[in-house]
C-alpha cells in the first residue's frame, strides 16, 4: 500500500512518507473532487428556486463550494454573527473556521476564496495527523490507506466546501495524536479548538480522560478486577495534574458561551436555535427505527425513494458496528468519540449522519487495517473514489447531502 502512489521526482521521494502519502491523497481526491465538482455545474442542469442562491456566480470554481449552511459561514466573515429566537441564526455555528477564514479575508477580500482556502490547509494537515497517529496505532500501511479512504470517502467534498469539516477533523486528530504521545497540553490546545469548532467536541474531554487512565494502568477489560483500579488511582495521584490540562478543553466551549452572552443576553443561543431547524431531542431508537420504517414501507415502485434516508441509516449503522471492532483493537477512548459522535445527533434526527460519519477518524483507522486484503483495498478505493465524484457533482446541484 505505501506503494501506491507515484511520485515522478526524484526530490520528493526522498521526503518522509508522513508527508508525501497524505500530500499525494490529498492531490488526486481534490482533483476528483473538483473536476467532478466542475463540470457538473456546466453540463448538469442545476436546480433552481427560492433559497438556491449563488455566492459567486461570476466564478463557477469557487461558487460551486458554497451551498446550504455555507451561507451562514459566508455571513459570519462578512457581517459577523446574528441571533433571532425562533429563526435560523448563525449563532448555532461555532467560531473557529469563520474566524480563520475571516483573517484571511482581511488580506484577500475575497470570503469563499479565503473559507475553501482554511478548508484545503486544514485537510492537508488533518491528513498529516491520521498518517502519524494511524502509523502509530498499526503501521505505515495502514497509515496510507485510513489517509486514502478519509480523503475519498463519498462526503468527503465537504472537506473542501465551505464547512467546518476540514477545521473540526484536523484539531479532533491532533488532540488523540498528543494525547495517545502524552504530550498533555497539546492535547489541550487542540481539544479547545475543536470544542470552539463544533459542539461534539467536547466528546474529546470523554476520549481524554480515559486515554489518561490508561497511561495510568486502566484497561476497559480490566474493570472487573480490583487491582487495576487500585493500580490507576495510585499512579493518578501521582499525576493528577494532568487532569488540568484536559478541564481546559471546556473553555473550547465556555468561551463561545461568554461571547453569546456579552453580545445577545443568552449563552446557549446556539442549542436555542437548534428547534428552528425543526430538530427535537426524539431519542435514537425513535429516530432510527421510525426512519427504517418508511424506507421499509414506501412505494419502491411507484413512490418517491427516501435514498438519502437510506445513506445516513447505512452510516449510522455502518459506524456503529465499527464502532465495536475499534472498542476491541483501539480501546475506550477512540471508542467513546465514535459512538457519542454519531449517537448524539441521531438523538435529534437521522439528517446528515453520513456527513457527522465523515469526522470519525477511529473508523477510517479501522478500515486502514481492514484493507491489508489486497481486494478489499482494491474495492474500497474504487468505490469510494467513483462515488465520491458523483456526490460532489450531486453536491453542487444543490441537492442536499448532508
Amino acid at each position: 500500500m505505501t506503494q501506491r502512489f507515484f511520485f515522478p521526482s526524484k526530490s520528493l521521494k526522498t521526503l518522509p512518507a508522513w508527508l508525501t502519502v497524505p500530500l499525494s491523497a490529498f492531490l488526486i481526491t481534490r482533483i476528483i473532487v473538483w473536476l467532478g465538482g466542475y463540470f457538473a455545474e456546466l453540463m448538469l442542469p442545476s436546480a433552481t428556486g427560492d433559497g438556491l442562491w449563488h455566492a459567486r456566480p461570476d466564478n463557477i470554481w469557487l461558487d460551486i463550494w458554497a451551498r446550504w449552511d455555507s451561507g451562514f459561514y459566508l455571513k459570519i466573515i462578512e457581517e459577523g454573527y446574528f441571533y433571532q429566537v425562533g429563526v435560523q441564526s448563525s449563532v448555532a455555528f461555532f467560531p473557529v473556521y469563520p474566524l480563520f477564514a475571516s483573517l484571511l479575508n482581511t488580506v484577500l477580500d475575497n470570503s469563499v476564496l479565503s473559507a475553501v482556502i482554511v478548508s484545503h490547509i486544514c485537510l492537508f494537515f488533518a491528513l498529516i495527523y491520521l498518517y502519524r497517529l494511524t502509523e502509530f496505532e498499526f503501521d505505515s500501511a495502514a497509515a496510507a490507506r485510513a489517509v486514502f479512504y478519509i480523503a475519498s470517502f463519498p462526503t468527503a467534498f465537504f472537506f473542501s466546501a465551505v464547512y467546518t469539516e476540514s477545521t473540526f477533523i484536523l484539531f479532533a486528530i491532533a488532540t488523540m495524536y498528543y494525547a495517545r504521545t502524552r504530550q498533555w497540553g497539546w492535547a489541550a490546545v487542540m481539544g479547545i479548538m475543536a470544542c470552539a469548532t463544533r459542539i461534539v467536541g467536547f466528546v474529546l474531554g470523554f476520549s481524554l480522560i480515559l486515554e489518561w487512565m490508561r497511561s495510568l494502568g486502566w484497561q476497559w477489560t480490566q474493570i472487573h478486577r480490583a487491582e487495576m483500579w487500585k493500580k490507576t488511582v495510585r499512579n493518578g495521584l501521582a499525576e493528577w495534574y494532568n487532569l488540568v490540562f484536559i478541564g481546559m478543553l471546556a473553555l473550547g466551549v465556555l468561551s463561545y458561551m461568554l461571547f453569546l452572552y456579552q453580545n445577545f443576553g443568552d449563552p446557549i443561543a446556539f442549542w436555542t436555535v437548534q428547534s428552528a431547524w425543526g430538530r427535537k431531542e426524539s431519542g435514537v431508537i425513535a429516530v432510527i427505527g421510525g426512519d427504517l420504517w418508511k424506507i421499509l414501507n414506501q412505494d419502491w415502485i411507484a413512490g418517491k425513494i427516501w435514498w438519502h434516508v437510506a445513506v445516513d441509516i447505512s452510516a449510522f449503522i455502518f459506524v456503529i458496528i465499527a464502532g465495536f471492532k475499534v472498542l476491541r483493537r483501539l480501546g475506550a477512548s477512540y471508542a467513546i468519540f465514535a459512538f457519542l459522535s454519531i449517537l448524539i445527533p441521531a438523538n435529534s434526527g437521522s439528517g446528515s449522519l453520513v456527513r457527522y460519519a465523515l469526522v470519525i477518524f477511529p473508523v477510517f483507522m479501522m478500515l486502514g487495517w481492514w484493507g491489508q486484503r489486497p481486494w478489499l483495498d482494491r474495492l474500497i478505493s474504487t468505490l469510494f473514489c467513483v462515488f465520491l465524484g458523483i456526490c460532489s457533482a450531486v453536491f453542487v446541484n444543490w441537492v442536499f447531502m448532508g
